[in-house]
C-alpha cells in the first residue's frame, strides 16, 4: 500500500484525509493486502494512542482517546479489524478467505463463511487415501482421510499434476 500513508499513520500529529479515506476505502475491498495494511495503520494510531500522543483526525476534527478511536474503528471497520487491533492475541477473530487466480499467482480474498469449499473430491482410492483437488489452483493432492492432512499429488517424474475432468485423466504440470 502507500509508504508515505503509512509514514504519516506512524510519525504525525495529524491523520490527513487522504489517511483517512485510504484506511475507509480498504473496507471495499477483501483482498487480505489490504485488509493487512489497513490493520497495520489502525494499530500503529492505537499504540500511540495508548503512549499518550496526541492525534487529530484532519476530517472530523477529533483529537483520538484510546475510547474515542476505538470508537472510530467500531463504527467505521469491521469486526475482524477491529478485533485484530484491539483484542488479546489469543482472542483474535478468525477469517477464512479464498483462492482467486490472477497473473502471475493467486490472491486471497476474505470470505463470508468458513464452509468455504477449498478442496474438490476426484476419486477414492481406498478406504483411507482420495484424490482431491485444490479448487482454486487445479492441483491434485493426496488426502489422508484419518488424518485430514493433505499433500501434493507427484507424478513419477516428480511433477504437480491437475486433474482433466473432460477426460477423467491427471496430467502432469
Amino acid at each position: 500500500m502507500n509508504q508515505e500513508l503509512y509514514q504519516e499513520a506512524v510519525r504525525s500529529g495529524i491523520l490527513s484525509k487522504k489517511l483517512i479515506d485510504e484506511l475507509l476505502e480498504c473496507m471495499e475491498y477483501n483482498n487480505i493486502s489490504f485488509i493487512n495494511w489497513t490493520i497495520e495503520v489502525l494499530h500503529v494510531i492505537k499504540t500511540r494512542l495508548d503512549r499518550g500522543d496526541k492525534i487529530t483526525d484532519e476530517v472530523s476534527k477529533i483529537t483520538y482517546t484510546p475510547k474515542t478511536f476505538r470508537e472510530f474503528v467500531q463504527d467505521n471497520f469491521s469486526t475482524y479489524i477491529e478485533s485484530q487491533v484491539f483484542a488479546d492475541p489469543g482472542r483474535k477473530e478468525k477469517v477464512y478467505f479464498s483462492l482467486e487466480a490472477c497473473e502471475n499467482g493467486y490472491n486471497l480474498f476474505m470470505t463470508d463463511s468458513s464452509k468455504n469449499k477449498t478442496y474438490e473430491w476426484i476419486s477414492s482410492l481406498s478406504e483411507r487415501f482420495s484424490l482431491v483437488q485444490m479448487i482454486a489452483t487445479g492441483i491434485v493432492y493426496l488426502k489422508d482421510v484419518r488424518t485430514d492432512t493433505y499433500q501434493p499429488f507427484l507424478s513419477g517424474n516428480g511433477k504437480y499434476c491437475r486433474y482433466d475432468k473432460e477426460t477423467g485423466r491427471i496430467l502432469e504440470i
